[in-house]
């Protein structure tokens, strides 16, 4: 059956006004429980994990690409509307620069914490405010096979369209936890915390043996790096050691060198 597509012009439209609430308003995703991802390779894995969405949404002056997607994304819900905007109307409500004319409206699921602490390994965000760092971590974690990760109060929201967007789709292989105080990591995994701290603490390369149990791997936003907090919860800190040219690492390359290297140790202990 072919999909009908709603022409929407005015900015006053109630659907307009959600979608820019959705992309200037972390409380506005919280409140309609959905989120916008926009471009084609978010479509691209939405249509391929058939997640299903709550509207389509495109840029009259769209690739034809966008509009195939949009009929495939579409055709996952029965209750999903394609509406289409004129270019200025999409440009207001497109949450990220240089949009590529077609965003889908999507649930923001939050996992449930583990009711019993669960032997898996971690990732947690201390304070990380910045969108493009909190959905690099993202991606970072599960292309690591870190499929767990948690976030403090004071980090950026993780289904925001910037940090979903910066996710490049990695969103929908993760659970995510937020609001997550450090005291509560012990209750939620059976795992050691160990801390990323720039400012000091073991070798990371090498001290042998931290990678043998679950871990929860901690990062601290750019600059202040982990609060007390964190540091006073962690069971060990690491130091990347990187030359004295170079002051430090952005969070988002400290924590794949430390997951990375979680990974490769593993690989190397299974053969």
């Amino acid at each position: 059956m072919q999909q009908k597509t709603f022409y929407l012009s005015s900015t006053s439209n109630e659907h307009v006004k959600r979608w820019r609430r959705l992309g200037e308003s972390t409380r506005a995703v919280k409140k309609f429980g959905t989120t916008l991802a926009e471009g084609l390779h978010l479509a691209q894995v939405i249509c391929e994990r058939g997640i299903a969405p709550r509207a389509v949404i495109l840029s009259e002056a769209c690739s034809r690409q966008a509009r195939e997607l949009a009929l495939a994304a579409a055709g996952l819900e029965a209750q999903a509307r394609i509406y289409e905007l004129p270019a200025a109307v999409y440009d207001q409500v497109c949450p990220v620069e240089n949009g590529t004319g077609i965003m889908i409206e999507v649930p923001a699921v939050l996992a449930d914490r583990p009711m019993q602490p669960i032997a898996a390994d971690a990732l947690y965000l201390d304070g990380v405010q910045d969108a493009g760092n909190v959905g690099t971590l993202i991606r970072t974690a599960v292309a690591a096979g870190v499929r767990h990760i948690a976030a403090s109060r004071d980090t950026a929201g993780f289904w925001t369209p910037k940090v979903l967007r910066a996710g490049m789709g990695a969103h929908f292989a993760a659970r995510l936890y937020e609001n997550v105080d450090v005291e509560d990591l012990r209750s939620m995994f059976a795992a050691r915390r160990l801390g990323a701290d720039a400012r000091g603490g073991r070798d990371l390369f090498r001290t042998p043996g931290w990678e043998e149990t679950a871990t929860v791997w901690m990062m601290g936003a750019e600059g202040p790096g982990l609060s007390e907090k964190a540091l006073a919860a962690a069971d060990a800190r690491f130091l990347i050691d990187i030359e004295h040219d170079c002051e430090s690492l952005n969070v988002g390359a400290a924590a794949a060198v430390c997951l990375f290297e979680q990974r490769r140790r593993r690989l190397l202990a299974s053969h």
